[in-house]
């Protein structure tokens, strides 16, 4: 329950960056990006760029592709349109101080949720599991790589979507979301503990 809860509150974390008007975090840039140039709904996009990332990583590890990831990569795409496009629909915020409030609540959500969703065993989004591939193969940080690759679809983005989908929120959200995700990974600490009493937290930004 609370794994499906994680993804549904992420989801309406993402549609709220994007209604804000002040950009969307650096991972969903060019999801957006294409949304806005083909006029398609952007959870279909993630979807298809989810599951392409489910085979990059199965090619880089030489292992079979993990398609039980197909299940929260469904669920992020379907929730989200739902969010942005049945529930928030044609809402706009255009004072500054309603677009930054919006702005701020969306990271939070996003925050909490993934945090939230993450401490579940159920598979997870791919992206994660492709940086740990990409940092075991390349002996560079987490850290480092999270930087190079959401700095790269950051740009990609802002080519396919212009000042849209990226902008001085994108930043923000590169800088601030991974602390979020961490607390909230933490203060969640009690779910795993309830079916593995012996585990400890570990950080998810390592």
């Amino acid at each position: 329950m609370l794994y499906l809860a994680g993804i549904i509150v992420s989801s309406l974390g993402l549609a709220l960056l994007f209604k804000s008007g002040v950009g969307v975090a650096p991972g969903d840039t060019v999801a957006f990006g294409l949304a806005e140039r083909f006029d398609i709904r952007v959870g279909y996009f993630l979807i298809a760029g989810f599951v392409a990332l489910v085979m990059v990583n199965a090619k880089i590890e030489k292992k079979r592709p993990r398609f039980e990831s197909i299940l929260p990569i469904l669920l992020r795409g379907f929730s989200l349109n739902i969010w942005l496009y049945d529930i928030l629909g044609d809402s706009q915020f255009e004072i500054w101080w309603v677009q930054w409030s919006v702005f701020v609540l969306a990271v939070v959500l996003f925050g909490l949720g993934t945090g939230v969703y993450l401490r579940s065993p159920l598979p997870h989004i791919p992206v994660d599991h492709f940086m740990m591939v990409v940092n075991e193969r390349t002996n560079q940080s987490k850290r480092f790589i999270r930087i190079i690759f959401e700095f790269s679809l950051a740009f990609l983005g802002f080519l396919l979507g212009g000042w849209g989908v990226v902008g001085f929120g994108t930043l923000i959200t590169a800088l601030f979301l991974g602390p979020i995700i961490q607390y909230s990974f933490e203060k969640t600490a009690f779910i795993e503990r309830l079916s593995h009493p012996k585990t400890k937290s570990k950080s998810v930004l390592q």
